[in-house]
């Protein structure tokens, strides 16, 4: 089933969701993160679905494939980036926890989605008739 713009997509959905839990929990970090981790996690956050609608938004699948590397890239600051908020006593243990079972949900779905435009791509490249 084709989606009929990038908000369908069940992986941009649990990107916005993952979004609105970094802001959530930022906004109780010392205010002092300001412009540190508050800042780069907020970034890396709102990287991950606006990576996947700009690449939605792609013609070719190498451009289509790149966005959702830069995204699933995105998934594993945050991880880093949760493990550091925990070590400093920012977040609690639980929480932690859950952010990066999401994050695995969402790579998880991105990983897919990589290996299925790379498979088409590479079927349709080998099944092209040779000069």
């Amino acid at each position: 089933m084709r989606n009929k713009d990038f908000t369908d997509m069940t992986v941009w959905q649990e990107g916005l969701k993952l979004v609105k839990n970094i802001y959530a929990i930022t906004k109780e970090f010392p205010s002092e993160e300001k412009f540190g981790l508050i800042s780069d996690m907020r970034r890396a956050a709102t990287s991950i679905p606006n990576n996947i609608a700009e690449g939605y938004g792609r013609y070719e699948p190498k451009d289509k494939t790149r966005f959702y590397k830069i995204s699933r890239g995105s998934c594993y600051e945050i991880h880093s980036q949760l493990l550091i908020s925990k070590e400093l006593n920012f977040i609690k243990n639980n929480i932690e926890e859950k952010l990066i079972e999401q994050l695995q949900l969402i790579i998880k779905e991105l990983n897919k989605l990589i290996k299925s435009i790379e498979s088409k791509f590479t079927k349709a490249t080998e099944a092209a008739p040779k000069p």
